[in-house]
This record gives structure tokens, C-alpha cells and sequence, in this order.
């Protein structure tokens, strides 16, 4: 059958597989890209060149007119969720997502791999020696340092599910990836240290190179309450941290606030580490909510990682096609 050179044949076909034709236009082909450009033969090769570099598939499934497509490198994943959530496993976007992320690493990124300790307090205990106070900017900075990247990718295809947090290890160097947009710290930081938790306990063997945390608040299995226990340790000093009495009761955020803070400074944690505390014991998240944006009224979480990312990663070292893609994949664009 002859090649038709139109673009909706590989819209059609990425569809499929959890690529809407949105995504592909805004984050998968270059800014500089019209759809008219799939009209030739020469434009048609080309689109499908750049979209099967960028998700990793085989270009001779987007020539020919076949609704199909494969991965170039298939890993196996973890899929964590609820139970009340449909997952479709056949979506291409985590491995795609996992694969260009971490040959971008490889590229950009060359701190050695330090053998963490799979002990909580040990490592809680080196990043306060370290830097002197549990924060969401000296966990990146312990974590960078070790030669374990932390990135934040928010955008996603329309019809997949967004994780919480993604721990990779394709090449040998685990990485995390957040896609969470909280504007408060301590919500990243938890999961930051729940994917920790994956790496350091073994949870990526040689054949379970990913796990796609889709929420943290409601999945259940061995693994996942091993990197909660693993996150609550390293952020509280204790798997079951009790900075209240059990019928402590606040008039005011403002109370809850005046509480808070001379506990924090004492414990050298971020305030926000109580804050959350408080809520998923007592869930009343809008008193929580309110003292966080009296603690922390400009808190940008992203923002953070996002900073972090930009002084540890040689960006100048991509070729102009892939700093294009992987600045509108982390958002660091918009700044």
C-alpha cells in the first residue's frame, strides 16, 4: 500500500497509545513546526523522524500507514495505583518519558554514583551535617551531590495518568522524576523521599527498571508502605512522628503557626514536615492549608527543583533539537 503523506495518520496511530494530537504538536516536535510540513514526502519523513526520536519508537511504523507502533527500548514498569483507577499498561508515555530522560542525563549530567544507605536515619542524618536543617533545597542538594538527578516534568498527554513520582534506572544511574505541581515544599519533599525510598531498597531490579508512583496517598503494596516508612524516617527522625497530643486543638492558624515554628527551628526541619504531619493525622487539611500560606506565602516547590536543576545540568551540551524538547518537557521555557 502507498504512503499517504498526511499528519492525521500518525495522530491517529499515536492515539492509540495515549499520544493525543495536542501533546504531540506542543511538546513533542520542535517550536518551529507547522502541520503543513507533513504535506510532502520529504516533510512527512521528517515529522515522523523527529517524533519517533523524541517518544523512542520505530520511525518505519509512523511512514507506513499502520496504526501500531513499538518501542525502540521497551522497559518493564511498576505501575503503582489505586484500585479505583484504571490504568492502560499499553500507553507508551512512562517508558518514553524514562528512556529520553535518561539518555538526556547521560549527555548533561557526570557526578559519580555515591552507594547510599538504604537507613533513613543515616541519610537524614548526613543531610542535616551536611547542610544543618531537613529542607526541600538541601535534599536536592544531597541528592544532586550523590549522582541521583531530581527533575520535575509537568506536562503530560491528556489521557494518561500523571504520577506523583517516577524512580528510574535504565543506565545504571537511578534518577527521580516528580510531576506533582504543590506549591508547598513538604508535599515534594514527601514524595521525593518515597522515591528514595524505592532506590535505596532495591526496588529497581534489573528487570523492574521503573515504578510509576501514580498516587502516593492511596496505593497499597509491600513495597509502598516500605518508601512511606522509608519517607516519614527521613523527614521526621522516626517512623511515627507524634508532634501533637492526641486532643491538641488550635483556635486559629495563627496558633497552629506560633506552635509550629519554635518546634521546627528546635528539630531543624522545614515547618511544612509538621504541617503535613498534622493534616494526614487529623485530615483537617484546610487548617493546614491556611498555615502553610502564613509560613510560606511565596513557596514555589517546583520552582525549587527547577533552579536546582538548571545549576547542575550543562544544557549547553544538547544540540539545539533537544534542549528544545526537554526545556518544554521540565518547563524550564517558561522562566
Amino acid at each position: 500500500m502507498a504512503t499517504e503523506y498526511n499528519i492525521k495518520n500518525i495522530y491517529r496511530a499515536l492515539q492509540n497509545y495515549g499520544i493525543d494530537r495536542k501533546f504531540i504538536q506542543d511538546i513533542i516536535l520542535p517550536t518551529w513546526w507547522e502541520d503543513d510540513i507533513a504535506n510532502s514526502k520529504t516533510g512527512y519523513f521528517q515529522t515522523a523522524s523527529l517524533i519517533s526520536k523524541n517518544l523512542g519508537i520505530n520511525v518505519s511504523e509512523l511512514i507506513n500507514p499502520t496504526n501500531s507502533v513499538a518501542l525502540i527500548r521497551p522497559a518493564k514498569i511498576k505501575f503503582k495505583f489505586p484500585r479505583n483507577v484504571t490504568f492502560n499498561t499499553t500507553d507508551i508515555w512512562p517508558n518514553s518519558l524514562a528512556v529520553k530522560i535518561s539518555e538526556t542525563i547521560d549527555q548533561i549530567y557526570s557526578i559519580p554514583l555515591l552507594n547510599l544507605s538504604n537507613n533513613a536515619l543515616e541519610i537524614r542524618n548526613s543531610i542535616k551535617g551536611q547542610y544543618g536543617k531537613i529542607d526541600l533545597n538541601n535534599m536536592l542538594e544531597y541528592l544532586w551531590s550523590s549522582g541521583i538527578p531530581v527533575l520535575h516534568v509537568p506536562v503530560f498527554p491528556k489521557e494518561v495518568y500523571k504520577m506523583d513520582g517516577m524512580a528510574v534506572n535504565l543506565n545504571g544511574r537511578p534518577l527521580i522524576i516528580l510531576s506533582k505541581d504543590r506549591q508547598y515544599d513538604a508535599w515534594l519533599m514527601f514524595i521525593l523521599a518515597h522515591e528514595l525510598g524505592h532506590i535505596v531498597n532495591g526496588h529497581l531490579s534489573n528487570k523492574d527498571q521503573i515504578i510509576y508512583d501514580v498516587n502516593l496517598e492511596t496505593e497499597e503494596d509491600d513495597e509502598e508502605h516500605l518508601a512511606d516508612d522509608f519517607a516519614t524516617e527521613l523527614l521526621n527522625g522516626t517512623k511515627s512522628p507524634s508532634y501533637f497530643s492526641s486532643n491538641k486543638i488550635f483556635s486559629s492558624p495563627y496558633e497552629f503557626v506560633n506552635y509550629i515554628r519554635p518546634l521546627s527551628k528546635k528539630l531543624s526541619i522545614d515547618p511544612g514536615i509538621i504541617v503535613l504531619n498534622y493534616a494526614y493525622k487529623t485530615k483537617n487539611y484546610a487548617l493546614a492549608e491556611q498555615a502553610h500560606k502564613i509560613l510560606t506565602p511565596k513557596a514555589d516547590a517546583v520552582k525549587v527543583i527547577q533552579l536546582k536543576m538548571k545549576t547542575k545540568l550543562n544544557l549547553e551540551k544538547l544540540s539545539e533539537e533537544n534542549y528544545d524538547y526537554f526545556v518544554k518537557l521540565t518547563s524550564l521555557a517558561e522562566d
